[in-house]
């Protein structure tokens, strides 16, 4: 990471790639050689359960399925929790029925890709199988129960999808300087440090509650330290479970909408080296925040980052108008 802010951004979902039957960008390459034939975890799915209906389609536990038995297999002998698997299970069934219907709004407008285009895309793929699970195109299908018909229509639909959002989320770099000019105060930036107690373990799960009250005093007991005067990056480097730590809590500037809630709203509350007078509970832990500066950014700075937060405005926008055109219910 870049800078460790970004491991408090708040969640923003984006169809950015290719997320076809087993592997992708929701996190489900875990990588190579980690095991094969009888993975710790497993859970079993339905072909004919309903998991979720868009419009007049249903949406079977088979297709949840093929995700996630391969990632019980490249998992290998490393237990996953009931926490992490329903974690995996929620992201690829959004994703699963976000595709389905972007797919369906494309084809009413007659929106397609060339076969050749799908065909490089599948080729692309197996030639990703290969390498990330040590396995031919006619053993992976084999393995997990699969036709060649049905990943290329899987891929066909993911790559159909992911097109036609782009297209209808385009910006131009007029709207960015136009959306800039109206909202200047929104672009003004401040830099902040903080000290981080986690309430999840290693894997993610939360602590049990004897944990997270003993977590809780030892942020209190820090915050207290530093309103009392002692030095916070000193503070940080000792107690924080951040890797800003080493940098005495530094998280460098950041703007409105670039932390999870909880966390911005108290930092742009504070003026310049002013500690907050309260611990901040978000859904990475305890945090005792201190602003250290702020700025104003100019639209050279601005323009990038914007540009970025209004695609993804416009894909949001597009999905929850197609969510409730095509009346999606989730039954998972």
């Amino acid at each position: 990471m870049d800078k460790e802010k970004k491991h408090i951004n708040k969640k923003i979902w984006i169809i950015a790639g290719i997320l076809v039957i087993g592997v992708g960008a929701a996190g489900f390459y875990v990588g190579k050689g980690k095991g094969r034939d009888l993975p710790a975890t497993s859970r079993h799915y339905s072909d004919n359960k309903i998991i979720a209906t868009v419009g007049d389609t249903k949406i079977t536990e088979k297709e949840l399925k093929n995700v996630m038995e391969p990632l019980f297999y490249m998992n290998g002998k490393d237990k996953m929790t009931d926490e992490q698997i329903d974690y995996y299970e929620q992201n690829a069934i959004d994703h699963i029925v976000t595709t389905e219907m972007l797919y369906k709004e494309a084809t009413k407008n007659n929106f397609k890709l060339d076969d050749k285009v799908i065909d490089e895309q599948y080729n692309t793929y197996m030639a990703t199988i290969s390498k990330t699970f040590g396995l031919d195109e006619d053993s992976y299908l084999k393995q997990f129960g699969l036709t060649k018909e049905e990943m290329r229509k899987a891929i066909e639909k993911e790559a159909v999808a992911a097109k036609y959002i782009e297209e209808k989320s385009q910006v131009s770099d007029k709207e960015v300087e136009e959306y800039y000019n109206k909202n200047k105060k929104d672009f003004n930036q401040i830099s902040a440090s903080h000290i981080l107690i986690k309430n999840t373990d290693e894997n993610g799960a939360k602590l049990d509650e004897s944990k997270l009250k003993e977590n809780k005093k030892l942020a209190e007991d820090i915050l207290k330290k530093a309103l009392e005067g002692e030095d916070f990056a000193q503070l940080a480097k000792k107690h924080s479970e951040d890797g800003s730590a080493e940098k005495g809590g530094d998280l460098g500037y950041f703007g409105k909408g670039d932390m999870v809630s909880e966390f911005e709203k108290a930092a742009f509350s504070l003026n310049n080296s002013q500690v907050y007078t309260e611990v901040v509970e978000t859904q990475y832990g305890y945090h005792i925040i201190k602003k250290t500066g702020e700025k104003e950014m100019a639209f050279d700075e601005a323009k990038d980052k914007l540009k970025k937060d209004l695609v993804l405005n416009k894909q949001n926008d597009l999905i929850d108008k197609l969510t409730k055109e095509y009346k999606v219910e989730v039954k998972k």
